[in-house]
């Protein structure tokens, strides 16, 4: 059995941070069902990454790829914030969308990588 790879056993055991890298308000006020709902998804996408499921790779970079179009098209929507005068930029939400975009993009960079592929083909 080959050895796994530390950014490997990083990324399965922390990519769910890009998700929840949100406005404060924002996370507040989510379902607790949801929040269910969220640690499931990343326990099982972490354990079956440590097992080296190969689809496992590919729905990480779906949801990390998801995270991305979501961010870009909720900012643009949100950017200005109404309920001040004169609008104003909601500058919490683009910072939290800068850094969920940046820690996304470096999930995204790793597992795509020629020798995490060849790991998760087992």
């Amino acid at each position: 059995m080959r050895k796994m790879p530390l950014g490997l056993m990083l990324v399965a055991c922390l990519q769910f941070i890009p998700i929840i890298v949100m406005p404060i308000n924002t996370l507040k006020g989510l379902n607790p069902v949801l929040w269910g709902a969220i640690v499931a998804l990343f326990v099982l996408l972490g354990v079956f990454l440590l097992q080296r499921r190969a689809w496992s790779r590919v729905a990480s970079i779906f949801v990390q790829g998801f995270n991305v179009i979501v961010r870009i098209l909720m900012t643009l929507g949100n950017i200005v914030q109404p309920e001040k005068a004169g609008g104003g930029i909601n500058t919490e939400l683009v910072i939290s969308t800068v850094l969920s975009l940046i820690l996304s993009a470096v999930v995204l960079y790793y597992i795509d990588q020629p020798d995490i592929q060849l790991q998760m083909q087992g």
